[in-house]
């Protein structure tokens, strides 16, 4: 009774209308999530999405958080959907396509010659030439059977597997997907260099999400490439993951499309800043200031001031534009006074000086943690070997000897003029046996 219950419910959930009908639905819902901002904070969407002027007339921040449109891929009735539509093509393997392969298998004998006419392909040979059209089937990757005066062969069985891997793969990426949303994590974090620091600052973060608790990252050194015209060409940042002892597990430099990859944890290069100058004193006394950044017309440059000694009140301005180690020291009205490159001085007036040491920089990291990753990268490869497989074409011959002939038939799923083809070649190969 049991067994019938779940067979009964297994042909219900593999119905074609009600497996497109969820797929519509849920790229309906994945369209909602792509132009509604997700895992933002209220104030977002406050803000973004008002209560005035809603937009398309009705959607507003509580709409929003009423309907759980903020975190629409792991509120439950989304993951239901998915559990449904994955339970319809599990359903749809078991109950329809691993039974038909095995009755693509079995042995079909046809018995009378009108049946193999009725087909796409028929033809007749003589008698005695039975074997050596099994021969040339074989030789053409048919596999033959003989029972009696009958014969069967098929090829290209392969090419019915090939749904079945779509949906394997399609399940598999529902739950690598469903996983990675549930149990990764995503950081957004500056770094000055030479400085140590934990994930923190997380900027999405999974029901069942989980940071590594014996995990630090150690910035070594950071550094800019520069094009010939002063253009930024790539940045650099040498970095370490270590454990809570100081022990060094990995090391890399990354840049801009090479992250680091350690177990389920990758971190990418996404931005840089300058947070400050380092400068010393005649008596080697050393003090930073921090520095400023001002964007404007898609460029941007960092500075700072320094008091002179003349007038407390009165202070210069130092000015970069990169990392290059170039500076501009500008006075109190505006006038360029000196260029510095890094390592020299800075006149400060009645002798005194300081000598610029060194940028204090910040390397900008993005950090990812995806526990559904390989699972997802597994589906993608099944789905393009079933692409492959899925030019494999299912071809049929039947023969059924006569008292006077032997009739042959066939027919294939695709690639019909091909199978045409390949079936008269085998026929003149055997007319050629017989002379």
């Amino acid at each position: 009774m049991k067994n019938k219950l779940i067979t009964k419910l297994a042909k219900k959930l593999a119905n074609l209308q009600l497996a497109i009908s969820l797929l519509f639905i849920i790229g309906v819902i994945i369209g909602i999530g792509t132009v509604i901002e997700q895992d933002q904070t209220l104030n977002f969407y406050k803000e973004n999405y008002p209560e005035i002027n809603p937009m398309f007339g009705f959607l507003s921040w509580k709409v929003i958080t009423l309907f759980n449109f903020d975190r629409i891929y792991t509120v439950w009735w989304f993951v239901l959907i998915l559990f449904l539509f994955a339970s319809s093509l599990l359903s749809c393997t078991f109950t329809t396509q691993l039974p038909s392969v095995k009755t693509f298998k079995i042995w079909k004998f046809y018995n009378n010659p009108k049946q193999l006419k009725e087909l796409g392909i028929a033809s007749n040979f003589n008698l005695g030439l039975f074997n050596s059209f099994a021969y040339h089937c074989n030789g053409n990757n048919y596999h033959f059977f003989k029972q009696n005066k009958k014969g069967y062969a098929y090829s290209g069985l392969l090419g019915r597997v090939a749904p079945i891997v779509v949906h394997m793969s399609i399940v598999l990426l529902l739950i690598g997907s469903t996983l990675g949303s549930f149990g990764g994590y995503t950081a957004q974090q500056f770094i000055p260099r030479g400085e140590i620091a934990h994930i923190q600052n997380l900027t999405k973060f999974g029901n069942i999400s989980s940071l590594p608790k014996d995990a630090s990252i150690r910035i070594n050194d950071f550094w800019i490439t520069y094009t010939k015209d002063l253009k930024t060409d790539q940045f650099y940042s040498d970095l370490s993951l270590i454990t809570n002892d100081g022990k060094e597990v990995k090391r890399k430099t990354i840049f801009v499309n090479e992250p680091l990859t350690f177990n389920r944890l990758v971190l990418y290069q996404t931005d840089w800043d300058i947070v400050g100058l380092k400068f010393q004193l005649p008596n080697k006394e050393v003090f930073q200031i921090p520095v400023k950044k001002i964007t404007k017309g898609g460029r941007k440059f960092w500075f700072c001031s320094l008091p002179t000694v003349d007038s407390p009140n009165k202070k210069i301005s130092v000015v970069l534009n990169d990392l290059n180690g170039q500076l501009l020291v500008y006075g109190s009205s505006g006038v360029l006074l000196q260029q510095v490159d890094l390592g020299g001085s800075i006149t400060l007036g009645e002798g005194l000086t300081v000598q610029v040491l060194a940028f204090l920089t910040t390397t900008g990291l993005q950090i990812k943690s995806d526990p559904g990753i390989q699972i997802v990268y597994l589906s993608f490869l099944l789905l393009m070997l079933s692409i492959y497989v899925s030019f494999f074409t299912y071809s049929q011959i039947w023969l059924v000897e006569t008292t006077k002939k032997i009739w042959v038939g066939g027919n294939s799923n695709r690639a019909v003029l091909f199978f045409q083809q390949q079936f008269r070649k085998i026929l003149n190969r055997v007319a050629k046996t017989s002379n």
